[in-house]
């Protein structure tokens, strides 16, 4: 009697720590890509440019220290390839460019204004407090009024 109670009981815990075990297996996987949001932080940021060309986006980044993380734009992390996704060339570096085309890098278009988001990452492979996200606006609906000048001088020879 006393040998099939512990007999019992040994079978009773080999099914219970299979069952943990089971459980531990199990993971969940999802894409949180567009619901993902980061509180912005200037921190170590000196300045971040953009400039609008007629069919491309320009984001120049100055840091106070060295830089060591990446740039990409919002979605781009996972595949990390250019022109979406940037980091320093040399070591040491205190900026950053990168400049892609109005049709890449998940640009969104509403009517002449496009738009997205870059994601200034301090740490290459973690996303961090201090880390910055910063949306991106060209808007071509309003007309530019650019006045050009020059002057030259002609020699009579």
């Amino acid at each position: 009697m006393c040998q099939k109670k512990i007999c019992f009981l040994l079978i009773a815990a080999f099914a219970v720590t299979n069952v943990n075990c089971a459980k531990k297996e199990e993971t969940f996987q999802q894409d949180l890509s567009d619901s993902f949001k980061i509180e912005g932080s200037d921190q170590g940021i000196q300045k971040v440019n953009l400039k609008c060309g007629s069919n491309s986006m320009h984001v120049m980044l100055e840091t106070e220290k060295e830089f060591t993380g990446v740039m990409y734009t919002r979605g781009s992390f996972y595949k990390q390839s250019a022109p979406c996704f940037v980091k320093p060339k040399v070591r040491g570096a205190r900026s950053l460019e990168m400049t892609f085309s109005l049709e890449e890098c998940q640009t969104q278009k509403d009517g002449d204004v496009f738009s997205n988001i870059v994601v200034i990452q301090n740490d290459p492979d973690l996303i961090t407090p201090g880390d910055s996200a910063f949306s991106l606006e060209c808007d071509f609906r309003k007309p530019r009024n650019i006045e050009v000048g020059a002057e030259f001088q002609a020699r009579d020879r």
